[in-house]
């Protein structure tokens, strides 16, 4: 490997993707063939939402030698991400079918088929990710996720979500994707118990600013104005380093 790939490596694992395309670049100057080159510079481009020129690197490093399975989902997912929903879903079932792959790839495959407006067939690759590995939180998460999606009983819903919940209670991601579905049921006061296991213990895991406004409505509704507040200065922080974030950006 030679030292701009490595740098390469260094910068996409440290999320600084747009500095792994420079730097994968600069080792496809020296061998315009490089497949592993292409390969991050598809990655790192994915990942810094340049879907085109991932997209294009991708693609050339197929025509050299077949892709992961891995990868191959992740162009499949920007297919979809360009419009490309069709490519996008043959892909993905392709590699769904393959009877290779395994559940963390099933459920990456789920995401991009629900991601094009496929909520049926990304239930069914979770299904098959259940299969496979039927302890693992995720996979009852978001199959609860998809059976909203196609419209599944609430209570059917409900049951795999905190089936999730019992196999890791401490994920705040689970409770408060269960909290959300509560309040649209107008179920406020059993939002609150499902959250009050976890917040504020583990606030600093949520990073989704529309999460923290919605639960910190809730609180406030329900007159926990301590929780309420510790959302809200959260949610204040979150929004201040997206501000400065995009300052240093345009810089």
């Amino acid at each position: 490997m030679n030292e701009s790939l490595s740098i390469a490596h260094l910068e996409f694992e440290a999320g600084q993707f747009a500095r792994a395309v420079q730097f994968a670049q600069y080792a496809l100057a020296q061998d315009p063939d490089d497949v592993a080159a292409l390969t991050l510079l598809g990655m790192a481009s994915l990942c810094d939402c340049e879907f085109g020129e991932g997209i294009d690197a991708l693609e050339r490093a197929a025509l050299i030698r077949p892709l992961s399975r891995a990868i191959q989902i992740e162009l499949a997912i920007a297919y979809g991400s360009i419009g490309r929903r069709n490519l996008s879903e043959e892909l993905l079932m392709s590699v769904a079918t393959s009877g290779k792959v395994n559940s963390s790839e099933l459920l990456r495959i789920a995401a991009g088929l629900e991601a094009i407006d496929s909520p049926r067939l990304a239930m069914e690759a979770c299904r098959q990710a259940g299969i496979l590995n039927p302890d693992q939180p995720e996979v009852h998460y978001q199959m609860g996720y998809y059976a909203q999606q196609c419209g599944h009983p609430t209570e059917i819903c409900e049951s795999l979500i905190r089936h999730a919940i019992d196999l890791d209670p401490r994920n705040v991601h689970f409770r408060i994707g269960l909290a959300s579905m509560l309040i649209r049921l107008q179920r406020k006061d059993d939002a609150i118990k499902v959250l009050a296991a976890v917040i504020p213990d583990r606030l600093d895991e949520v990073d989704c600013q529309c999460c923290l406004k919605r639960i910190a409505n809730l609180f406030f509704d329900c007159d926990d104005v301590q929780r309420a507040r510790l959302c809200a200065s959260r949610l204040k922080k979150l929004s201040k380093q997206s501000t400065t974030a995009q300052h240093s950006n345009v810089a």
